[in-house]
């Protein structure tokens, strides 16, 4: 057996070639957080784990919370998105086929079909009629001259939306001429009346025209006329009236027309003509005239320092003259005037300049004596 040896300054090579041991102190320990450093300390272990433990709760609570959106959004998006809204607009025929009620819509882009309704009455009970992928839909089992209330909603894969609001339908009773359509009504084109106007209808022989003071109603019979045209002289300026119509034979008369509204227009008085002011012949003073306006009840006064300068109020009055008594001599004012009633003012009056007077105003004269 050989002797073992080492080279100088070199380590003695292990006996077991498979085993080698680490020399002492070769491995130093790993430092240690400020949170471990802190946990030796007495008393603040426990306060330590219970924070540690509320920032996990906390953690999970809004890991929840993402979860429960990230699978909403998920289940959305494999059923169909949300629910389509209703279609913005809604017709339905009254009285314009003998054989059925025909029912449009505006499309819905979310939509993958739509579902009809039908019902007695409008607060009635509605059952399903129809489901169609189309946005339109002739009901022809109805019976003509019974009216019947629909509505319409837009379905998906995620379910169906809300319900347009009611609308009435009804088939044309045979011999009975349908309802007039192309109802208009003036707004404001007259001060004295509104006029309204319709297509004729096919075999009418008479129009009954209705008037309300809402959309809604009530309405109530205005006049019976035998031509499509009437013009309403029983209004109020300015108030908003609503009309329906519907067109009569012997059979009898159809369902009344869709509802329109129309106004007459405040009547609007002239600008006071001939206004005249003083020049110097009233002493301390500018007297302003001019000529009545039918219909006014009163007067507005206005007075600048220039012809266009900026013209304030002076005075309100019921007469066709004003005197200005809050003048300097020789100082040039100019005036114009404005006549009003209940319903409003007209524009102001063409300028015209006057000056005072010299001397003083006249005081005003005593009060009458009372008894």
């Amino acid at each position: 057996m050989l002797p073992s040896w080492a080279a100088p300054g070199r380590a003695k090579e292990p006996a077991d070639p498979g085993h080698f041991s680490i020399p002492q102190g070769a491995l130093e320990p790993l430092p240690r957080s400020r949170w471990e450093r802190l946990a030796d300390q007495p008393g603040l272990k426990c306060a330590l784990e219970v924070e540690m433990k509320r920032q996990n709760r906390q953690w999970l609570g809004w890991t929840a919370a993402a979860l429960a959106l990230l699978s909403l959004a998920g289940c959305q998006y494999l059923f169909g998105g949300f629910a389509p809204p209703p279609p913005s607009e809604f017709a339905v025929t009254d009285g314009t086929f003998p054989d059925r009620v025909r029912l449009t819509w505006s499309p819905v882009p979310q939509a993958g079909g739509y579902e009809v309704w039908r019902g007695p009455s409008a607060q009635g009970e509605f059952t399903l009629l129809a489901k169609t992928a189309y946005t339109s839909y002739d009901d022809p089992s109805v019976v003509p001259g019974t009216a019947y209330w629909y509505k319409v909603r837009a379905c998906n894969r995620a379910g169906c939306g809300a319900f347009t609001p009611v609308k009435r339908g009804s088939a044309q009773v045979p011999g009975v001429p349908p309802t007039p359509t192309g109802l208009s009504a003036s707004q404001g084109t007259f001060t004295d009346r509104v006029r309204l106007t319709w297509q004729a209808a096919q075999g009418a022989t008479s129009y009954e025209v209705y008037r309300a003071p809402a959309e809604a109603g009530p309405y109530a019979l205005l006049a019976t006329v035998t031509t499509p045209t009437h013009d309403d002289t029983q209004v109020e300026a300015g108030k908003v009236y609503w009309y329906k119509v519907r067109a009569c034979s012997a059979a009898g008369c159809s369902a009344l027309s869709a509802a329109v509204s129309g106004y007459a227009a405040l009547a609007t008085l002239p600008a006071p003509q001939n206004v005249q002011a003083s020049d110097g012949t009233e002493p301390g003073k500018v007297v302003v005239t001019w000529q009545a306006v039918q219909g006014a009840t009163h007067y507005l006064v206005y007075r600048a320092l220039s012809q266009d300068g900026d013209y304030t109020h002076l005075a309100t009055v019921a007469a066709t003259t004003y005197e200005d008594a809050d003048v300097e001599p020789g100082k040039t004012y100019w005036y114009r005037v404005r006549a009003c009633n209940a319903q409003g003012c007209s524009v102001l009056s063409d300028p015209d300049s006057g000056t005072p007077g010299e001397g003083e105003a006249p005081p005003p004269p005593p009060p009458s004596p009372t008894d």
